[in-house]
């Protein structure tokens, strides 16, 4: 297949590219997988239950109470990327999207699966990667049904502002569209804070075990929405994904009790793991970054004429450490670095980067 006909580029690199945790890969994009040492299978799972009309009901209850919100309000799905397609799909079928930059690359590739159209508004990196309004306000047109987010913000790690989300409201409220708010970071937020579920009827926010809580595998995640697009949510999952697999299930309502004591010693690593790779940026004078928030990944400033994609070519070529190029998030200025590695390992392959970085190519 030609490069040009991939509709995810980055998740073709991911596959291909991103295969281990630890050694000199700063690319990992979530924490490192629990196993059944962590949460053991429950006994006699079985291969085959009757699922409810929003998922299986069980499930539905353990992530509302979760997320702090009413069972009517949650859809379970087969995994966030499902989530937010089936948030497309419902929502801007034809229409238009509005998606911020710098971007996770499948939210602006996913207007073109159901037919819609997209334009970009702008994260500010001179404030803390806010949105900036004026280019939020000439993204949104009277076609637009969906306004997209991310929070945690993914690539940067920033924390999606109260203000911005309120903007972000008064837009949809405008032209009579909905808000999705991808969550899928925002349990690793250093500093807790609930669910843009719980803001306004037009918000919809998606989630899932595999950022945060080291189970992609399971391919569990959910909606939140007002009752309403929740029921029209499930009638196309009914197209798309007419039955979950039931094993998962089983595990994913085994985990859901223990997620608050797994997610606090994840954030006990990510406090000091940011902490280590602040001090690392802050000793070279030619790389910057805004500080994450929490999650595991950043967004590194370049030097002035280095190129992403370059850089990260010659960062694995010829130093061995995994970056991923900003180019994949619509910012060729940056590489995205995930910290999320043991303490020494995420010591060498700074150093393998910072060698990267004095010995690239200049344009």
């Amino acid at each position: 297949m030609a490069a040009a006909d991939v509709p995810f580029p980055y998740m073709r690199f991911a596959k291909t590219k991103l295969t281990a945790f630890g050694g000199l890969n700063l690319g990992m994009s979530g924490i490192a997988g629990l196993t059944a040492a962590d949460v053991p299978p429950p006994k006699d799972t079985p291969y085959w239950a009757p699922e409810g009309e929003f998922g299986d009901p069980d499930l539905r209850t353990a992530v509302a109470a979760h997320a702090g919100v009413g069972e009517d309000r949650v859809f379970v799905s087969a995994g966030s990327s499902l989530a937010n397609f089936l948030v497309y799909l419902t929502e801007a079928r034809g229409a238009h999207v509005a998606v911020e930059t710098p971007v996770y690359e499948a939210l602006s590739a996913l207007p073109r699966a159901v037919s819609a159209t997209v334009s970009t508004f702008r994260r500010d990196e001179t404030r803390g990667w806010r949105l900036d309004p004026g280019s939020l306000r000439a993204a949104v047109t009277s076609d637009t049904r969906l306004l997209v987010v991310t929070d945690l913000h993914n690539p940067t790690g920033a924390r999606l502002h109260p203000d911005d989300l309120a903007l972000l409201v008064a837009e949809a409220e405008r032209v009579d569209a909905a808000v999705l708010v991808d969550e899928v970071y925002l349990e690793m937020d250093l500093e807790p804070r609930r669910t843009a579920a719980h803001s306004h009827s037009r918000v919809i926010v998606t989630s899932s075990l595999t950022k945060a809580h080291g189970l992609g595998g399971l391919r569990i995640g959910w909606i939140l929405a007002d009752p309403a697009r929740i029921a029209k949510i499930a009638a196309w999952n009914d197209l798309v994904c007419p039955a979950h697999p039931v094993p998962t299930i089983a595990v994913a309502k085994a985990y859901l009790p223990l997620a608050t004591q797994f997610l606090a010693r994840t954030k006990a690593l990510i406090r000091e793991r940011v902490e280590r790779t602040d001090r690392w940026i802050e000793a070279r004078e030619d790389v910057s970054w805004v500080r994450p928030a929490g999650g595991i990944t950043g967004f590194l400033r370049l030097p002035e004429g280095v190129d992403s994609d370059a850089l990260a070519e010659h960062a694995w070529t010829r130093h061995g450490v995994r970056v991923i190029p900003g180019s994949f998030f619509e910012s060729n200025a940056h590489v995205r670095i995930s910290y999320g590695l043991p303490a020494a390992d995420l010591d060498k392959a700074l150093a393998a980067l910072g060698r990267a970085l004095d010995t690239a190519p200049r344009g």
